[in-house]
């Protein structure tokens, strides 16, 4: 393949999973015609140690070690602090060459020729798949290491609807409905390759002229969100967002920082009401906002709660 393209990775205390996922991007079927740029959200233990120890000394005059030596360009930026996933992702793709430019988060290990796929989806005439509109943005399949779906791999927009059968449960007692599954898309097939409204920002692609199009991610979100809201601004300026299904990446997740802690919690629900508000609200009564906004601190708290009881939480 002859373009190239960027990988972006963003590491916070990702030491335990970092290697993997270069390890199966070294055998990757296009590992020669990717630049891998590191960004490290100003980890706490050794994975900023480890980032470096990939990066090529270019003032020395000895070989590449093996498990970097398959790719073309090496990057890598500690942050002085953790502005969230999409102020590092931004400076990432400040810093990309490639006109495919790959969002990859370090929990994930992709299959050999996942990302050639994704590349060439992205990059095909439009008459082949019979649309007229470019498609914009590409993601994969994601499996967890137990073989299932990582059910944000593919997922119509938000809306207070399926919001809200998504957060009560309805959408898994009955994830084989359209009216109830519109969220996650249950209801369809997840080796098929179809048109969605958004991915997830684990694995994202999008070409460099739709990226200085639309511009960036969106740094109001700090993590969390960020994907869809991105994906709704490339939908809105007349791009398709692609769903590669038979393309496939094992996605073990947690793997930027491990178990929940209260900070992300918190961040997971405020999402909601950005994203709310940025898309939603000026269509709707106020009260309906301050209503949601009350309703999201409620679940907020439950969850808060039954985290600690269980254990589930970071000390």
């Amino acid at each position: 393949m002859a373009t190239m393209i960027s990988v972006i990775i963003i590491t916070y205390n990702s030491a335990e999973v970092l290697p993997a996922c270069l390890e199966a991007l070294a055998l990757s079927d296009c590992a020669g015609d990717m630049e891998l740029i590191f960004i490290d959200n100003a980890s706490t233990d050794s994975t900023w140690a480890m980032v470096q120890s990939y990066v090529p000394d270019e003032t020395q005059e000895t070989e590449t070690p093996t498990a970097i030596a398959p790719f073309a360009r090496i990057v890598a930026e500690q942050l002085p602090a953790n502005r969230g996933y999409a102020f590092a992702n931004n400076r990432g793709l400040a810093r990309a060459t490639g006109d495919c430019l790959l969002l990859l988060n370090p929990d994930t290990e992709v299959g050999r020729e996942t990302i050639s796929a994704c590349a060439s989806r992205l990059q095909q005439a439009n008459s082949e798949i019979g649309e007229s509109s470019e498609i914009g943005v590409v993601g994969c399949q994601l499996l967890l290491p137990d073989g299932r779906l990582d059910r944000a791999c593919r997922r119509s927009f938000p809306t207070l609807w399926n919001s809200f059968a998504r957060l009560s449960g309805l959408s898994l007692l009955f994830a084989r409905s359209p009216f109830f599954a519109g969220y996650n898309l249950t209801y369809l097939p997840n080796d098929a390759n179809y048109a969605v409204d958004c991915v997830s920002g684990a694995f994202l692609m999008i070409s460099r002229s739709v990226h200085e199009h639309v511009g960036g991610l969106d740094e109001d979100y700090f993590m969390y969100g960020e994907d869809i809201d991105w994906c709704y601004r490339i939908r809105a300026a007349g791009y398709r967002v692609w769903y590669e299904g038979s393309a496939v990446t094992v996605h073990h997740k947690g793997g930027n920082g491990g178990k929940r802690s209260a900070h992300s919690l918190y961040h997971f629900y405020n999402t909601m009401l950005i994203y709310y508000r940025k898309h939603h609200a000026a269509r709707y009564p106020t009260w309906l906002t301050a209503l949601l906004s009350l309703a999201l601190k409620c679940l907020y708290a439950c969850h808060l709660t039954v985290a600690r009881i269980r254990g589930r939480l970071k000390p």
